[in-house]
Order: structure tokens, then sequence, then C-alpha cells
């Protein structure tokens, strides 16, 4: 399971930029994300996918950083039901 097109669609709308723009390898500060950014799409996809991410922030640079942590609790709580 990836969560890609879902983290590059709540970033193109956040940021109102055009989808086509993102890539797994785009740099977050590339399109203008801040951290403020990053955590109210963390939010976002906390709600949409009804997960729990919590207060652990690794290091995310690039839009897989952010697929890849929320595919990570998607399977925990895939393993979990």
């Amino acid at each position: 399971m990836t969560s890609f097109p879902a983290v590059a669609k709540l970033l193109a709308e956040r940021l109102d930029i055009n989808i086509d723009t993102i890539q797994p390898d785009t740099r977050l500060e590339s399109l203008g994300a801040d951290s403020l950014t990053v955590i109210e799409l963390i939010f976002d996809l906390e709600d949409e996918f009804d997960i729990k991410v919590g207060d652990e922030r690794p290091d995310l640079v690039v839009v897989q950083d952010i697929a890849d942590q929320i595919d990570r609790y998607l399977s925990q709580k895939a393993a979990q039901e």
C-alpha cells in the first residue's frame, strides 16, 4: 500500500500548486511547505486514514518521507485488526 497519491493530493490542495509538480523525491521546502504546513498535513492524513501518528516527527525532507510514515502506521493498524 502506498499513501503517496493521497499525500500529493493534500499537499497540492493545501499549497495551491499543481499536483503534477509533486513527485516522491520532491523536497518539501521546494514546494513551500514549512514545518507548520507539514504538521497540518499529517493531521489531515490522520483524519483521512483514521490513524494516530502522535508526536513522533522523524526527519521529513521529501514527499515520500511523509508517505512512508503514513504507510507504516497503516500497516500497524492493519496488523492490529
